[in-house]
């Protein structure tokens, strides 16, 4: 059938049938279900036999689902998972558009206790391979039922075989009996090579613990990365209150560099001073930053404006900016430069304070201007 002139589910997945049923079966998997936080929330249970189902509506949802099927609408993206789940050997069509599992949980299966979980069988290793190294090694561990299981952590694999098995044997003791020839190495396959053996609820229990171990972690790296983003925030705005009231600005400037730090240092020690007609002076203190500007400002106020070839000293309209306490020392090249040869000749007048303008608050720059920044912090199911 044709929905709206796309390609009914049937037919989409003819291309793409494997991986979706391959992601399908993943997010139902015991490597995954068991410690999704969303689908935990999700799950509906089935009383008579222990199974749990997720509603294929919430599947068609995963940003991985929907980039498998980008053609398909939301309801047809579920009837394709639906359709999907009845070609599983682990999973199944359920009422009311769920798609459940065949198995119970690990953490819900009454044969878990009588289960052991077998690894190291080659992914070729049928049922049969399976009791034969049973019976070899463990005579009287006849299983009652075997489970092979896929490798879904790897899209490449197209759901090929991961020699694991979930093997259910008669009782606890007889579990306990394969786990120990397992332990002594005496359980084998054919060629040799020793196989491991867990009993089915201490893998899973072992699994969870490395879950929660891993996501500690996680959460670790994260709190660490946060604090050192709120470390260097705070350093920074220490550093910026540190420096405001340090930093003029000035433009206009018709002499050289010396000059300029000449005529600043004549008020204050220098740390750093732009080179041009405008830029930024910074003082190693606030108070010969403060010194300089009412000397820049008095000295800009009391010369006589520039002659007409550009000679001689000029007016300055100097102001404490918001920023970081900056002037704006308008054209006062000569006239700053003249004030700072009578300071250094002894001319108290240098160093009048003249009327101040109030200075705002904020951040300071560093050298030519410094700006303080900070930093900003998957899908549910893989």
């Amino acid at each position: 059938s044709v929905l709206r002139g796309v390609a009914s589910p049937e037919r989409k997945m003819a291309s793409d049938e494997d991986k979706l049923l391959r992601q399908l079966e993943f997010y139902m998997s015991d490597a995954s279900l068991p410690y999704d936080t969303f689908l935990a929330g999700e799950l509906r249970r089935s009383e008579a036999d222990a199974t749990v189902s997720v509603s294929a509506a919430t599947l068609a949802g995963f940003p991985r689902v929907v980039a498998l099927l980008p053609d398909l609408s939301a309801e047809e993206r579920a009837e394709a998972l639906v359709a999907a789940a009845a070609r599983s050997d682990t999973l199944r069509a359920c009422d009311g558009g769920h798609i459940g599992r065949r198995f119970p949980l690990p953490a819900d299966d009454p044969a878990a206790d009588h289960s052991v979980f077998l690894e190291g069988l080659p992914p070729s290793a049928d049922e049969a391979a399976v009791l034969e190294v049973l019976a070899a090694c463990v005579p009287d561990a006849a299983p009652a039922s075997t489970r092979r299981l896929r490798d879904l952590k790897d899209d490449r694999q197209a759901r090929a075989f991961s020699g694991k098995w979930h093997v259910e044997l008669a009782d606890a003791a007889a579990a306990q009996a394969v786990v120990d020839a397992a332990a002594a190495k005496s359980l084998r396959k054919p060629g040799g090579q020793a196989l491991r053996a867990t009993l089915l609820r201490a893998h899973y229990e072992a699994e969870a613990a490395k879950v929660a171990e891993y996501r500690r972690k996680t959460a670790e790296k994260q709190a660490k990365r946060k604090a050192e983003a709120e470390a260097a925030e705070a350093e920074a705005l220490r550093h910026a209150h540190k420096e405001h009231g340090k930093v003029l600005r000035f433009s206009g400037w018709a002499a050289d560099r010396q000059a300029l730090l000449d005529a600043c240092g004549a008020h204050g020690e220098v740390a750093w001073a732009d080179d041009g007609a405008e830029g930024h002076v910074r003082f190693k203190s606030r108070e010969g930053a403060a010194a300089a500007l009412a000397a820049l400002q008095a000295e800009g106020a009391a010369a006589p404006p520039l002659d007409s070839n550009g000679a001689g000293p000029a007016a300055a309209d100097a102001e404490m900016g918001e920023t970081d306490a900056v002037a704006e020392a308008g054209e006062a090249g000569g006239a700053a430069e003249a004030g700072a040869k009578r300071a250094r000749d002894g001319d108290s007048s240098a160093e009048e304070p003249a009327a101040k303008r109030p200075a705002g608050g904020g951040e300071a720059g560093a050298e030519a201007g410094a700006e303080v920044g900070a930093e900003a912090g998957a899908e549910a199911s893989a």
